[in-house]
């Protein structure tokens, strides 16, 4: 696999992601006009601002991570994946200060388990198209540099 192509089993992976967060973004989003989800997607009450305001910010992840699926170039991926990995990171450091030091209820684990399993998938994909082609690189240059 060529690091600088986005294949097209990422792609794929990106649609589900982002179809995945479509979902999760309404329930958050229309949750004031649903009283019935009110303890499908979270533990407790949510103020309905906060509710729209969490919905509107997981509805902009689907939309990013739909817009790759139509890109076969890494280059392009790269900062909408940056913006995907920074703000899955702090869901995660924030979901895990509730869970262990604020004793939130098991149900944030489901949150928590989901993040890590996105997170991964992302620190991978920067491992693969950024990271070891750079390492690669800088071993491929100190070879040259001993010779000459």
């Amino acid at each position: 696999m060529n690091p600088e192509v986005f294949s097209k089993y990422e792609r794929i992976l990106a649609l589900l992601a982002g179809t995945f967060n479509a979902v999760i973004g309404f329930a958050f989003f229309f949750l004031p006009e649903l009283p019935e989800l009110q303890h499908g997607v979270w533990p407790g009450e949510i103020p309905p601002v906060l509710a729209r305001f969490v919905g509107a910010i997981i509805l902009g992840n689907a939309v990013g991570a739909i817009w790759l699926f139509g890109e076969r170039e890494w280059a392009r991926v790269r900062p909408l994946a940056l913006v995907a990995t920074v703000y899955g990171t702090l869901v995660a450091f924030a979901l895990f200060y509730h869970l262990f030091w604020l004793h939130a209820t098991s149900f944030f684990w489901l949150y928590f388990l989901f993040d890590i399993l996105f997170l991964l998938v992302f620190y991978g994909l920067f491992i693969y198209h950024d990271i070891a082609p750079r390492l690669l690189r800088q071993k491929a240059e100190t070879g040259k540099r001993r010779y000459i």
